[in-house]
């Protein structure tokens, strides 16, 4: 549809309508656009200014309509396209809103707004990296720009980038206005990069003063209790999460971290509570019983998770997730038509989702289909080469159907390596050395029991990177681990056709790192490192149970899955954890333990490589 060229009465009526908004009077505005609207339907400004009129009295699904309109008859208007962005991303619908403020950036190169909106986007899908550079633009358009600086910071944060963004908001306070709620907002984004940093009692202080300038911030709150967990004050850290919620009850990051903790502190009758109670306050917002039902479905609650989803369903008519988590539930109670259809609604509604297509190959060969299975991991993987798990459901679906590439793919005997690593700088014997580093790990293993969305089962995990945060015993390991991945990635063969070795460079950095810490019959189950390249397992501590060879308690497995796909051979390979010896694999590559039965724990520092 092209613009037509409006009647200059209606042109004057569509000016009356801007001044009424102007001067903060909507229903006027409406009237005049209405009557603009009766004469001239395709009126692109009259179209998109009622939008902003319904948006602002939270009739969101007619926003929408009117701002697609508005559009389909003149697509060159980057502020509708901000608009929309902006609406959709509040509903959950981040990918479309991604797209909407790309091209709004792409009409109007220097929209402040727009570039900010976008960069607000890139953060709620964690692509934190892309955030950064809308930022970064920002403060090019308009240098000193506070809540650039503030977004920034915290972008940098999310990154592992915490000197950085210290750097950063501290020449931010350095020159702010004196206003106390922005001094406030960058004094709290400066004490996360603190915290980071593993100082936090400077932290503390830094979120005591940023409370004082502005006492109801809720996300001073939240990050208190960040701090606290890290300190090992988990009581403290409950009520600090406790208070952001009441202050904000729909801050979705306090209820996931106080739910995550109320869980690890085994406090089931308060667990999910607080989604509850927001949700008697916020009867309309679906986010709500969306992130409960996730919490559900990780716990195998699965009746109480397909309520939750349905409840969010129709709150959150855009959002493919509770399409996609239905799909997931039904394929665990083996209901593969209804597991089927869900994912088929959730590639129609957004055939770009890489995680959609993921979790249908999943169902495909959960219900026996490899063939179907295959089609839609490679779907994924057209989307997103180096997505892990997208690997490794291909790999699965080739196995299942007896394709020799999947002995190229997971090479077992070659991809698996195994490295005696020599003592750090300082010992004269590793013995020694995992001695001292396990005693330092004991006081970071603070929960009582496992995260609820990690493969650790029976132990603990813990919180926040161990690489590059000041560790002493870890950065002396560390050192030795810098020299076996080196070697590793020295012994890849070059090779342009296969996931792992196409990606081989000899730069490379630390995307996560980790210690876990199993007790008795304990396990990781079956999973593969979404976040990686190469991932690893390094032994700090075993039991005696290990020795057994035919039980293989407490072992390292490759290749078995985390469902039944029906294979002839799932175990492909195993390894006996024997302290100071470091793994080496690829990411995609299915794996976990074998559960054990000793006294002693099974202690694991573990980390994911990507290339640099």
């Amino acid at each position: 549809m092209t613009d037509t060229a409006t009647p200059p009465a209606a042109q004057s009526l569509v000016r009356q309508a801007i001044e009424h908004l102007d001067r903060n009077r909507p229903g006027e505005a409406e009237a005049v656009l209405l009557t603009v609207l009766a004469g001239a339907p395709d009126d692109a400004d009259a179209l998109q200014l009622l939008g902003v009129i319904r948006r602002h009295q939270r009739r969101d699904a007619e926003a929408e309509e009117l701002y697609r309109r508005s559009l389909a008859i003149r697509p060159g208007q980057p502020q509708v396209h901000h608009n929309l962005g902006n609406l959709l991303n509040a509903h959950g619908r981040t990918d479309e809103a991604i797209a909407e403020q790309s091209e709004a950036v792409r009409l109007r190169a220097n929209y402040l707004e727009a570039w900010l909106s976008l960069g607000h986007a890139y953060s709620e899908k964690e692509m934190f990296a892309e955030a950064e550079k809308c930022y970064r633009r920002v403060l090019h358009i308009r240098p000193g720009h506070v809540f650039a600086q503030q977004s920034l910071g915290a972008a940098l944060n999310s990154q592992g980038k915490a000197k950085e963004a210290e750097t950063l908001l501290r020449q931010a306070l350095a020159a702010s206005s004196g206003d106390p709620r922005q001094s406030a907002a960058l004094e709290l984004n400066l004490a996360v990069a603190l915290q980071t940093q593993q100082r936090h009692e400077d932290a503390l202080a830094l979120l005591d003063a940023a409370q004082a300038k502005a006492p109801d911030m809720a996300k001073a709150d939240y990050n208190r209790g960040n701090v606290l967990q890290r300190m090992g004050r988990l009581d403290e850290a409950v009520a600090s999460y406790r208070l952001a919620i009441a202050r904000q009850p729909l801050d979705l990051s306090a209820h996931r971290n106080l739910n995550h903790l109320l869980y690890r502190l085994e406090r089931g009758d308060e667990f999910l509570r607080s989604y509850d109670d927001a949700a008697a306050l916020h009867p309309e917002i679906g986010k709500l019983p969306l992130a409960k039902a996730n919490f559900l479905f990780l716990v195998g609650e699965y009746d109480k998770a397909r309520e939750a989803y349905e409840r969010a369903m129709p709150l959150l008519p855009g959002n493919v997730t509770p399409h996609d988590g239905l799909g997931l539930l039904f394929a665990r109670r083996g209901e593969f038509a209804a597991a089927i259809a869900a994912h088929e609604t959730v590639v129609a509604m957004e055939p770009a989702n890489v995680h959609g297509w993921v979790s249908f190959a999943e169902t495909l060969l959960r219900a026996g289909d490899a063939e179907r299975a295959a089609q839609a991991a490679g779907k994924a993987m057209a989307l997103a080469p180096e997505n892990q798990h997208a690997l490794a459901m291909w790999g699965l679906a080739l196995r299942v159907r007896d394709d020799a590439s999947d002995e190229t793919l997971n090479d077992y005997e070659n991809m698996v390596q195994v490295f005696e690593l020599a003592p750090p700088e300082g010992y004269g014997d590793m013995e020694s050395f995992n001695r001292d580093l396990n005693a330092y790990l004991g006081r970071l293993h603070t929960g009582k029991r496992e995260f609820i969305d990690q493969s650790l089962r029976g132990g603990t995990q813990t919180l926040d990177d161990l690489f590059g945060v000041g560790h002493r015993p870890v950065e002396l390991l560390r050192a030795r681990i810098d020299e076996a991945i080196a070697a590793y990635i020295a012994r890849l063969r070059p090779d342009d056709s296969h996931p792992l070795l196409r990606r081989r460079r000899s730069g490379f950095r630390y995307a996560a790192s980790w210690s876990s810490r199993l007790h008795d019959c304990g396990y990781h189950s079956n999973h593969v490192h979404p976040k990686g390249w190469i991932s690893s397992a390094y032994y700090v501590a075993s039991p005696q149970a290990i020795e057994n060879a035919d039980e293989k308690q407490g072992w390292l497995k490759f290749g078995e899955p985390n469902f039944d796909a029906r294979l002839r051979e799932p175990i492909r390979r195993s390894i006996k954890p024997v302290p100071g010896t470091l793994v080496l694999f690829p990411s995609y590559m299915w794996h976990g333990t074998v559960p054990f039965h000793d006294a002693a724990p099974r202690t694991t520092i573990a980390f994911d490589v990507v290339p640099k």
